[in-house]
């Protein structure tokens, strides 16, 4: 379900359980260096950038953060993180796709991109 269609406790209820997991994954170093790397390529074309580092991040992201990763997953479709380890792979893949929407991006994109251009205004 996209948080575009869920209602307000619902939406709250899966902001919370984001926003702590991903809370996980922004504390990880390497993952940061990782997310560094890939900006560092911003004039490359996304087609060449992207599989410089994703196999990398996807790697550490499944190794290092798996249950973080679940309950990303879980709080989009309403489960538990427990839940979503039992989930079919194919399904689990249709389900994030299906959940992606450009709502849930801004909530994540629009403070780093503020943060960006307040330091440029400061420079």
């Amino acid at each position: 379900m996209k948080i575009s269609e869920m209602t307000n406790d619902q939406a709250t209820e899966a902001m919370v359980r984001i926003s702590a997991a991903f809370g996980f994954l922004c504390e990880d170093e390497e993952m940061v260096g990782m997310i560094d790397e890939l900006q560092k390529l911003g004039s490359t074309p996304i087609v060449q950038a992207i599989p410089k580092v994703l196999p990398k991040f996807a790697s550490l992201a499944f190794r290092k953060h798996k249950n973080s990763l679940y309950e990303i997953i879980g709080a989009l479709c309403m489960k538990s993180a427990k839940e979503v380890g039992k989930m079919n792979f194919k399904q689990t893949i249709e389900l994030v796709k299906e959940s992606y929407d450009d709502i849930l991006r801004d909530f994540f994109t629009s403070p780093v991109l503020s943060a960006k251009k307040s330091e440029e205004e400061l420079a």
